[in-house]
């Protein structure tokens, strides 16, 4: 999705993701020694020349693993091996540069309401084909197309122009074609639909010139052949960038947690710790005085004690894992070796849901002293005594915003930011900004 900070609106192309390609003449592999493999059956000629007694058998010749032709098996190879939305557009580009001849090529990305606007999370297009959000807006409202989509009885997967709207003159004479295709010289599309569920998520549009023509039934036939590939590619990445998405949620909330957490993997490298468990590792490590002189993330590391206690479990859980019996479970907990107060209480965790993933670590961290002066609180514990929006706050003032910053950030009033600050100095006892920075670096 895309971030305000960016100066995107939902619906605006993506530049980044759709960089020009080098110039050169769209081409497509012929069909007579490319598709007409996958699509027709061929029999193999008799050993020697002789005939065949009886009932001629025909046998399928497949010269491809995925298609039948090994020149665009490699494309769908590349495509399959993409990884990221990046490589999947460049992937998309050249399987079609090299098989569809076409003008201009957009994707739209988990459309927000398809039965409403062109609006989606992201949108991927050629240079030729990019446009403002205004100008998505403006076309829906003459667009004809997804009525048609949403009229059909049957999900709908791959669409021409020309079945929406047969009759040539008619669509000459309609405003989304004088206003939205013929302008930019397009007359011509040809339309993939992917589907989540019973509503469409992601769409492939792709563009003709008049001199290129309409859609063949051939090349229909080949975008239909290559639906199910290019369906399982972007049902695997949007599910990682969801997935993605839902872990730095996870993250964000996290790091506004006042007391301090930490997860390690199976080999005690860190996964994830929060703002708070920085600082107590910090503290575990280094003692109070040295502690409040450094960055909590830059001198970051795992106390040895913690790492220790982790090595145990692991040796026990592989130990009951060679016997065939299942972990007891429960936490283990450690204390510091000289600093009083501070424990750490260490959790297995093993996945049940997916059995194929290694265990990993749940650390929390605790200060047990009793309550010390208000000055030497670590910042998590003084984080811990203000609200969730004076917490949001007080870690703008520790960026160096000033208030007018603050509020735009936050879409506040500066007056609702000042009086917000007044009551964070109050509770934690300081006088102004620098105080409050320093008592919460």
């Amino acid at each position: 999705m895309l971030c305000a900070e960016q100066h995107f609106q939902w619906g605006d192309v993506r530049p980044d993701r759709a960089k020009p390609t080098p110039p050169y003449p769209f081409r497509s592999l012929p069909f007579t020694s490319t598709m007409k493999q996958s699509f027709h059956t061929q029999s193999p000629a008799p050993a020697g020349g002789a005939a065949v007694p009886g009932r001629q058998r025909r046998r399928t010749k497949r010269e491809g693993l995925l298609h039948g032709s090994p020149g665009i098996d490699a494309l769908l190879l590349r495509l399959h091996a993409a990884n990221d939305i990046p490589a999947f557009w460049a992937a998309l580009q050249e399987l079609l540069r090299q098989t569809t001849p076409h003008d201009a090529l957009i994707v739209y990305l988990n459309f927000l309401d398809f039965e409403t606007s062109w609006q989606a999370t992201e949108i991927l297009a050629t240079p030729n084909a990019q446009r403002p959000t205004k100008w998505f807006q403006n076309r829906r409202q003459v667009d004809m197309t997804p009525q048609f989509v949403l009229s059909q009885p049957k999900k709908l997967k791959i669409y021409r122009l020309s079945d929406v709207v047969p009759d040539r003159s008619e669509l000459r004479r309609s405003a989304f074609f004088k206003e939205f295709l013929e302008p930019f010289g397009w007359h011509h599309l040809a339309v993939a639909l992917y589907w989540r569920g019973d509503r469409v998520g992601s769409q492939i549009a792709i563009r003709r010139t008049a001199k290129q023509g309409d859609f063949t039934a051939q090349e229909i036939a080949f975008l239909e052949a290559v639906y199910p590939h290019i369906e399982t590619v972007l049902n695997r990445l949007l599910a990682y960038e969801e997935e993605r998405a839902r872990r730095r949620w996870l993250e964000a909330f996290n790091h506004h947690l006042p007391f301090a957490l930490l997860f390690l993997n199976w080999e005690m490298k860190s996964l994830y710790v929060n703002q708070a468990g920085l600082e107590q590792c910090a503290l575990w490590n280094f003692g109070p005085a040295k502690a409040r002189a450094y960055q909590p993330r830059a001198v970051f590391a795992p106390p040895a004690e913690v790492s220790k206690a982790c090595a145990a479990l692991k040796a026990e859980w592989l130990e009951h894992q060679s016997m065939g019996q299942p972990h007891p479970g429960g936490a283990t907990k450690v204390n510091h070796p000289t600093q009083a107060g501070l424990t750490a209480t260490i959790r297995l965790h093993i996945e049940e849901h997916v059995r194929t993933a290694y265990p990993g670590f749940i650390v929390y961290l605790e200060n047990q002293t009793s309550v010390p002066a208000m000055d030497r609180l670590p910042a998590h514990s003084l984080l811990g005594q203000l609200t969730v929006a004076e917490r949001e706050i007080a870690r703008q003032v520790t960026e160096g915003l000033d208030n007018e910053e603050i509020a735009r950030r936050l879409r506040k009033s500066v007056k609702t930011v000042k009086g917000q600050l007044t009551s964070i100095f109050k509770k934690l006892g300081v006088n102004g900004r620098n105080q409050l920075m320093a008592r919460l670096r």
